[in-house]
């Protein structure tokens, strides 16, 4: 049987919180992710909570998700308790994208293409990669039927690829509540850093429930 290990404060990892933005599906898993991500402290764990993030009514089946998540590397339990990103969105995302490629460059904007945010860009760049990266997104939303065809072969970002076939710049959806952003990645990009789960925790605080 389950048990919950008291005091077990829940925060999401860097590929949790890809799990929770790169698509938009309605699992459980997922659910489970996005809650957490909407709470500006990492929540203690309970048999409450469990139940109302999975929809159980059974303790025993609404943990087996979280187990789930936390075996598959998700989700992860501190002794206290952890607090999402201080500061307005404009003073912490500039430095927590400077960190998700390894040339230090990357943007954020809205669908419409608006720049939420950038690093490493010049203002007129930055602004001009915004405004393609939402359009890219834009063609692949309106797509989305013919390719969900591709199956294992669907990926999640896109890329601008040179002959060799390597992406000098990729662009990557997130799934924030009801609003879908655009992250532009100049070079490799680096999400397995924990700056990528605060900068994902720091917006879902902001726009999660919108």
């Amino acid at each position: 049987m389950l048990e919950i290990i008291p005091g077990s404060y829940l925060t999401v990892t860097p590929y949790g919180a890809w799990r929770a933005v790169a698509r938009a599906d309605d699992s459980v898993e997922r659910r489970v992710l996005l809650a957490i991500l909407r709470e500006a402290a990492s929540p203690a764990l309970s048999a409450e909570l469990a139940r109302a993030w999975t929809g159980e009514a059974s303790t025993e089946r609404a943990l087996a998700p979280l187990l789930k998540l936390q075996e598959t590397a998700c989700l992860e339990a501190w002794s206290t308790p952890r607090m999402a990103p201080v500061g307005t969105l404009e003073s912490t995302l500039p430095s927590l994208l400077a960190t998700l490629s390894d040339t230090g460059q990357a943007v954020l904007a809205d669908r419409m293409g608006f720049c939420l945010a950038m690093s490493g860009y010049p203002g007129e760049t930055g602004e001009a990669l915004a405004a393609l990266g939402a359009d890219i997104l834009s063609v692949a939303e309106r797509q989305s039927d013919a390719l969900s065809k591709l199956g294992d072969h669907l990926l999640d970002g896109w890329g601008n690829v040179d002959a060799a076939g390597i992406s000098g710049l990729s662009f990557w959806p997130m799934h924030i509540g009801r609003t879908r952003l655009a992250l532009t990645v100049s070079g490799r990009p680096r999400f397995n850093q924990n700056a990528f789960a605060e900068l994902v925790w720091a917006l879902y605080v902001r726009y999660g429930n919108i």
